[in-house]
């Protein structure tokens, strides 16, 4: 950088082809000798240096893909040589040198609070060396692993984000990880696999998916957040099945969410597991439509930091400037990134998402429009503007469990659509073709894996949250149910729709309403069951409803004030229920019989508490 007045620049570089948004000095200073933590003084310290370099080499390099522009190339090519420089020679002109990074300085940098969070730096690394054909690059992006506390933990698939203290892996690294600064990195674990870096980097990130998804997931696709007796950082790993107790504290922040999706993507690319999607669709239609507020108002993004789960919690909006800020306004822009992909073959076209949108695709001259108000309405319409052979892989969600039928020109097509799962339709297209795809929307309830009383509302892909500030929401439903399970027939009915077109439901004096409505009315995303006695419709057994000792819950670290494992888990009537439908009342009171029969081996229910469920059972056929 040279003086304003045009004379010798007032710095020397340390290595060539420095560009960034804050001085060199502060990027080289995090490694040895000094170990610059995290802090506000200009001078010592140092704020996440290669998360913020990550920033402007991505940002060039999608520069030069979308607009060819050869000096963005240039410019980041140019970064990612001082980087390798950065990482393998290390701040050679302190006066305390003692020669090159080593894979033991590299670990102990990753693990330095906020100071070591790199976001995804490692995948824009083996982008470069694609591009340019230097092999260099590949080997800086290999430098971000955090192998001592991490990466090679996922690799083995040992679940350590959540520790405690006598266990801690590395030297640094504290008992919670925080969730955004390392869900990044595991996208970029991919990006050197899928350049050669080897199978333990897709190893690493599947696992790493797998310890997040589902089991520190809240209804709503977010994770993060405390639990009795943790720290008080909202920002980090809830402890594994820990969503119950973390409720009452949670984080779940927007951009970890941004960058699961993310990730979740980029393993279906690899592995096209139906279950990554279930994943994106959750996190897409719940969190992040909820992350916008719904406003005109353009003085600042107006999007969320954390989304809450807390009963009766008011999501806030604003953040300017934060990191859920920026990739806040980035949500909003890529809707149709995922709806379609396509085989490598080009013989095949994956319908990931229903969602309005259109596709050209020159090399195979086709183009494909879908049309479809989801998830306001249960179905969608492909229209194929195109000719010749072509398979279309339709998504069947899993929560599609009323049906999936699918029409080509109105003829029905014999499909084996099961839920969680890909239909293929293989044929020679013509033009003006068009598809039909319905998927009848049902109410259900899923429960938490660590209380199973703490229970979430879902309509179709759609979380309904309780309006109303307070506690906990309590509801019984059991009663209202007949033999086909189905909350929607009595126990959660239908209310109003919005202007926008939303639905409404009300169950015991609550307001049920879709979560992507994004304004200032305190609203729960959980509500409490209570279910005290056996019954079966209006008749009441007397039986108390009592919990089948599962053993939850069985967290990794103990959570104070709770019994690990404890003597949770669902009662007689979740047990049930969960069996429906039932194709008729005789099947049903033998569900009950040997139900009641294992409740009394397991010493849950008396030979007389058993009696009566059973006897009740068989009265109830009218109130069936």
């Amino acid at each position: 950088m040279a003086a304003p007045s045009g004379g010798p620049a007032d710095w020397v570089p340390t290595f060539p082809g420095y560009l960034g948004a804050i001085p060199e000095d502060a990027v080289l200073r995090l490694g040895p000798p000094r170990w610059a933590v995290y802090g506000g003084n200009a001078q010592t310290n140092t704020w996440a240096p290669w998360y913020t370099q990550h920033k402007i080499m991505r940002g060039l390099l999608d520069a030069y893909y979308n607009t060819g522009n050869a000096q963005a190339l240039d410019v980041v090519t140019k970064m990612a040589d001082w980087a390798h420089l950065a990482l393998t020679v290390g701040d050679k002109n302190h006066p305390g040198y003692a020669g090159p990074l080593t894979r033991d300085d590299l670990n102990r940098m990753w693990d330095l609070y906020i100071g070591g969070e790199f976001g995804g730096a490692n995948e824009v690394f083996p982008e470069i060396g694609h591009l340019t054909g230097d092999g260099k690059h590949l080997e800086t992006a290999r430098c971000f692993d955090n192998r001592e506390s991490l990466f090679g933990a996922c690799v083995q698939n040992r679940d350590t984000l959540v520790v405690t203290p006598q266990n801690r892996p590395g030297r640094l690294r504290p008992e919670r990880l925080y969730a955004n600064t390392h869900v990044p990195q595991f996208v970029g674990y991919l990006s050197v696999y899928e350049r050669g870096g080897g199978q333990e980097y897709f190893t690493a990130a599947k696992n790493f998916f797998g310890k997040v998804v589902p089991g520190r997931m809240f209804a709503h696709g977010g994770v993060g957040g405390n639990y009795p007796g943790s720290n008080n950082n909202l920002e980090l790993f809830q402890n594994r099945g820990n969503v119950a107790n973390a409720i009452a504290t949670s984080g779940a922040e927007t951009c970890t969410t941004y960058n699961l999706l993310k990730l979740a993507r980029n393993l279906f690319l690899h592995e096209h597991d139906p279950a990554y999607m279930d994943y994106y669709e959750r996190g897409l239609f719940n969190m992040i439509t909820g992350s916008r507020a719904d406003t005109t108002a353009t003085g600042d993004p107006q999007v969320t930091y954390f989304q809450p789960v807390s009963p009766g919690v008011v999501r806030s909006y604003g953040n300017t400037g934060t990191c859920c800020g920026g990739t806040g306004l980035e949500n909003h822009t890529k809707y149709q990134e995922t709806v379609f992909l396509r085989s490598a073959d080009g013989g095949a076209l994956w319908v990931n998402l229903y969602v309005p949108a259109t596709l050209t695709w020159p090399e195979r001259g086709f183009t494909v429009t879908q049309r479809t108000s989801f998830p306001r309405q249960d179905h969608a319409e492909l229209t194929v503007d195109g000719a010749g052979r072509l398979d279309l892989e339709l998504r069947v969600p899993a929560w599609a469990r009323l049906g999936f039928t699918v029409t080509v020109n109105g003829q029905a097509q014999d499909v084996d659509a099961r839920p969680g799962t890909y239909v293929t339709l293989s044929r020679d297209w013509r033009r003006g073709d068009v598809v039909g795809i319905r998927m009848p929307f049902g109410l259900r309830i899923e429960r938490a894996p660590d209380r199973p009383d703490t229970q979430a509302v879902f309509w179709g892909p759609v979380l309904l949250q309780f309006l109303g500030g307070g506690a906990f929401p309590e509801l019984s439903l059991y009663r209202h149910l007949k033999r086909d399970g189905d909350y929607g027939r009595a126990a959660i009915r239908a209310g109003a729709v919005t202007a926008a077109g939303d639905p409404t439901f009300t169950a015991g004096g609550f307001t049920l309403r879709p979560y992507h409505i994004s304004d200032s009315r305190p609203a729960s995303s959980y509500f409490r069951r209570v279910e005290p006695t056996v019954v079966f419709g209006s008749v009441d057994t007397g039986v108390p409803n009592r919990k089948r000792n599962d053993g939850l819950p069985r967290y990794d670290v103990p959570v104070e004030g709770v019994v690990s494992p404890g003597t949770d888990g669902p009662t007689f009537l979740d047990l049930l229920w969960d069996q429906a439908p039932f194709p008729d009342h005789g099947r049903f009171v033998s569900a009950v019989t040997a139900l009641a029969d294992a409740f009394v081996s397991a010493g849950r229910f008396t030979a007389a508490e058993r009696a009566a469920v059973v006897s009740k059972a068989a009265e109830a056929e009218r109130e069936l």
